[in-house]
């Protein structure tokens, strides 16, 4: 009887019982500290994605820059730059001639006396 009368003693028992919601209390930050790891790591898988994405992107670039600078290095390419950067022909355009404009012909006065006298007197 004096087991059974230690057991149901109610400092005994309060204590238990607070060492149950201490160690409830433990278990709950536990959980939240795994789940504040979980949210990061979500977090930061995404941000890896993310940058594995632009460096792509960027290797990309880097190709296409290498490309058009090895394009520039030629007499062809700098002409073709030129060309589109002062729209002088079209793209893909392999000749271009340019023709001076055509001077009209200087316009005489036609009512000078000489003028009139040649066509009435053709013979003059």
């Amino acid at each position: 009887m004096a087991t059974f009368d230690k057991r149901h003693d109610p400092i005994r028992l309060l204590w238990r019982r607070l060492g149950l919601l201490a160690l409830l209390v433990l278990v709950l930050m536990g959980i939240s500290g795994e789940w504040n790891v979980f949210k990061k790591e979500r977090e930061s898988r995404a941000l890896r994605d993310q940058a594995e994405l632009q460096v792509t992107n960027l290797s990309a670039q880097e190709t296409q820059l290498s490309a058009d600078i090895a394009k520039l290095e030629t007499d062809r390419g700098k002409e073709e730059a030129l060309r589109e950067q002062y729209a002088v022909g079209r793209k893909g355009e392999g000749l271009i001639i340019i023709v001076e404009p055509v001077k009209p012909e200087p316009i005489e006065a036609t009512s000078t006396f000489r003028t009139w006298v040649r066509k009435f007197l053709p013979f003059w």
